[in-house]
């Protein structure tokens, strides 16, 4: 038979144990849930439909600033939220800046630019907090210059894992930058997005389908007195890593490399690839959904990048509709390439 005394005495205890740890049992909740959404967003990466999978991204966001209002210190909510804001703003508000600037409508692009760099902003700074968070020292070791910094770097991440964090890092830091181009403050901390990424390259070369080496790709063909060898090595050898099938590397390479380059018909070339590429890599789908609308898009600015030729550069309209081309790049872009069921096994 059952004391009442003693149930009474475990019930109480059982209460005084929910009251005491009641925000250990939310913390581990929280966590729990992170880590489930965490590994569960590989399926936005991979799906087609671009509408439908940057729908969902401000709700993710908002939901991983809320747990991280509870555990501020995890590092699985600090990553993937940081991820989560450089996706949003590169794929959706840098998206609408550009195509307020072809519609001419400048006062709504400005709008969308300084919402990209504000979003761009808690990118980083939540980057630079992970980082902090995993190792000590960090501002220290930039208040010593690039080479305290790099050797830092080497001293406190040696790891393969360590490649994303690093990469993600750099990828917000130098979007942020990228988006305040008219502060020399922000411009200055370059260099060490430099160090970040080829750190992570160091690591990991083909992590995210070699997005490390279209990062530099980026850092070069934008700088002052670009050196483009080394920019054309960098575009390559990302696009060599995912097989061509990272279609973002590919319209980045034709959008600053080719137009640096003064090279038009390279231009149509890697825009043709973007436009003409079905499924690509099944776990790029969306950043290739992403990279297709770019690439509509500047096929019909080519004479705003380039000095136009007498010549039809498309190789005459009934061959370039043969393939697909210049009537249908809205469809190429907007279609969604919905995988076949060969290509998702």
């Amino acid at each position: 038979m059952i004391d009442p005394r003693s149930m009474k005495t475990s019930f109480t205890a059982l209460i005084l144990l929910l009251l005491f740890t009641g925000c250990d049992i939310q913390a581990f909740a929280v966590k729990a849930t992170a880590r489930t959404t965490a590994r569960a967003s590989i399926a936005l990466e991979s799906h087609w439909d671009y509408e439908l999978a940057t729908s969902t991204m401000p709700g993710s966001i908002i939901q991983f600033e809320g747990m991280l209002t509870i555990v501020p210190e995890d590092e699985v909510i600090l990553l993937t939220l940081m991820r989560a804001y450089v996706g949003y703003t590169y794929a959706v508000v840098e998206d609408l800046a550009e195509i307020a600037e072809v519609e001419g409508d400048y006062e709504t692009a400005q709008y969308q630019r300084d919402r990209a760099r504000y979003l761009y902003q808690r990118a980083k700074d939540l980057g630079r907090y992970l980082i902090s968070l995993k190792k000590d020292g960090m501002e220290e070791a930039m208040a010593e210059g690039v080479e305290g910094f790099e050797a830092w770097l080497e001293k406190n991440f040696k790891k393969e894992k360590d490649a994303e964090l690093l990469l993600w890092a750099g990828y917000a830091w130098g979007n942020w930058i990228n988006a305040s181009k008219d502060d020399m403050t922000a411009v200055a901390d370059l260099p060490y997005v430099e160090a970040l990424v080829k750190h992570s390259l160091k690591l990991d070369e083909t992590y995210f389908n070699g997005a490390a080496y279209m990062m530099l790709a980026m850092i070069t063909v934008n700088g002052m007195n670009p050196d483009l060898d080394l920019a054309e090595e960098y575009f390559k050898r990302s696009i060599e890593i995912s097989g061509g099938g990272n279609l973002l590397t590919v319209v980045n390479m034709g959008r600053f490399y080719a137009v640096k380059r003064n090279d038009r018909a390279l231009f149509i070339e890697l825009m043709r690839q973007v436009l003409e590429t079905r499924d690509g890599i099944p776990s790029a789908r969306f950043t290739n959904q992403v990279a297709k609308r770019r690439a509509a898009r500047y096929i019909t600015q080519i004479d705003e990048f380039f000095l136009p030729e007498i010549e039809d550069d498309f190789g005459g309209e009934d061959e370039w509709n043969a393939d697909g081309g210049m009537d249908s790049v809205e469809g190429a872009a907007s279609e969604g390439d919905a995988p076949s069921e060969e290509k998702s096994e």
